[in-house]
């Protein structure tokens, strides 16, 4: 069991510590910032879209039941 709990945790602090031995890479022409108002808009884009693919099947299913239910009861 203490294998089991203290596993995970080590090897999330070695990965935590090889990222912070990395150096810095230079800005490029590639690169994105993310103090700039695209990062932002992108950002907040992502977030709508990934909550409105969580929520909209389920309320397109409700109309959707319902036309094919056409009143009867099951």
């Amino acid at each position: 069991m203490l294998v089991a709990r203290f596993v995970p945790l080590l090897a999330a602090l070695a990965l935590g510590a090889s990222v912070g031995r990395d150096k810095i890479v230079p800005f490029t022409a590639g690169t994105l910032r993310t103090d700039t108002g695209l990062f932002v808009g992108l950002l907040i884009g992502v977030i709508v879209i990934i909550g409105a693919l969580t929520f909209l099947p389920a309320l397109a299913l409700g109309p959707i039941v319902e036309h094919l239910i056409q009143g009867r009861l099951f």
